[in-house]
């Protein structure tokens, strides 16, 4: 089944489900405010009560620890095994990051919900586009989405998804803001994203096409896995242009909104 995104669009072993860390997603939302036209920037930013999309980029992942939020923890990923593809996986009754993106959209252009429903949806939505394009949030259900992998990282004790999520990206010693615009100055990244529609499938796929690059490592099941600055150097500019592509994704999607 086709499945479609419209859009005219450092801790120890703790399996977190935490997509890109707080500096990951405060980068893909400087970006996506960066790239929305001055008109749809101003309704975005008033719909937030003037708060910047970056300021509230991490607020879905701070509320996961709220009771009377917990329903939308499944909501940051989805579990594909090897081989699957969103299309063929069974549907998860609690949702997942497609379908949580798909509902925030329709509220926010709904006529009936309310400004405090509006604004908690595109909260969400600002985060969730985020995770989608972390590719270990297309994770394997094997692993938790490299959640259960423990690894060594420049002498520092973490999981596979940490790293992806801050860990790398941490190694760059620049603020969110200095991190999008040398992004957003990269052209050679040359992002996919100006299509009239993004299907779920296809970033999804994009995710699942970095695991041989992810998992290229001569893991010992006994040991943790000592990752290096090649392991850096290889994959660095992947989670450069997620981020990138995240953001200019999410103002696509926003213009079509707004």
């Amino acid at each position: 089944m086709k499945r479609f995104l419209p859009l005219v669009l450092l801790t120890l072993w703790s399996p977190t489900l935490f997509a890109w860390g707080p500096v990951g997603h405060q980068i893909v939302a400087q970006i996506a405010e960066d790239e929305l036209s001055p008109k749809t920037r101003n309704l975005v930013l008033q719909l937030l009560d003037g708060e910047t999309m970056a300021g509230v980029s991490n607020w879905a992942d701070k509320i996961k620890s709220d009771p009377a939020w917990a329903k939308s923890k499944p909501w940051h990923f989805v579990d594909i095994p090897d081989g699957e593809d969103y299309g063929s996986v069974e549907a998860k009754p609690e949702g997942d990051a497609v379908t949580a993106i798909t509902a925030m959209t329709a509220t926010i252009k709904s006529k009936t919900a309310t400004r405090a429903e509006k604004q908690e949806a595109l909260k969400f939505l600002i985060h969730l586009v985020g995770d989608l394009h972390q590719p270990l949030h297309a994770g394997r259900p094997s692993d938790v989405g490299g959640n259960s992998i423990k690894v060594v990282f420049n002498g520092k004790n973490m999981n596979l998804h940490s790293l992806w999520d801050s860990g790398m990206i941490s190694t760059q010693n620049m603020d969110y803001l200095a991190y999008a615009h040398y992004l957003e100055s990269q052209s050679f990244l040359n992002p996919d994203y100006d299509l009239s529609e993004i299907e779920f499938s296809k970033i999804i796929k994009e995710d699942m096409g970095y695991r041989k690059d992810i998992y290229d490592f001569g893991r010992s099941p006994a040991n943790p896995v000592k990752l290096d600055q090649a392991y850096l150097n290889r994959n660095l500019s992947t989670v450069n242009a997620r981020l990138l592509n995240g953001g200019k994704r999410l103002a696509a999607l926003l213009s079509d909104i707004f």
